[in-house]
C-alpha cells in the first residue's frame, strides 16, 4: 500500500543533513517538483436506527453520519456518503 508523506517533512529531513553530504538544493528542487498527494480524508459513521420499509419489503438501518436508510447496512461503507461504518474518530 502506499505511503503518503508531506512535502514540507520531507524538505525538513533533506536539510537537516550536513550541506556536504548530499546536494541539498538539488533534492529540494526534486521534491518542490512533486505533485502532492490526491487523497481525501476518512469520514467515519455506524448503522444506527432500523426499521422495516413497507414498500420494498426490506429492514434497512439509518447511517449516522448522512441520515439516509440503506438496505445494504451490512456494509463496511455507507452506499449513498461512503462513509467508513466502524464507528471511529468522533462519530461514534
Amino acid at each position: 500500500m502506499a505511503e503518503y508523506i508531506e512535502k514540507q517533512s520531507a524538505l525538513n529531513a533533506i536539510l537537516r543533513e550536513p550541506p556536504d553530504a548530499h546536494y541539498p538544493s538539488w533534492y529540494m528542487a526534486k521534491i518542490k517538483m512533486l505533485p502532492a498527494a490526491d487523497v481525501a480524508p476518512v469520514v467515519h459513521g455506524r448503522w444506527g436506527t432500523g426499521r422495516f420499509n413497507l414498500e420494498t419489503g426490506n429492514y434497512e438501518e439509518q447511517c449516522t453520519r448522512c441520515r439516509n436508510f440503506s438496505k445494504e447496512y451490512g456494509k463496511p461503507y455507507c452506499p449513498n456518503c461512503g462513509a467508513k461504518m466502524d464507528g471511529g474518530e468522533a462519530n461514534a
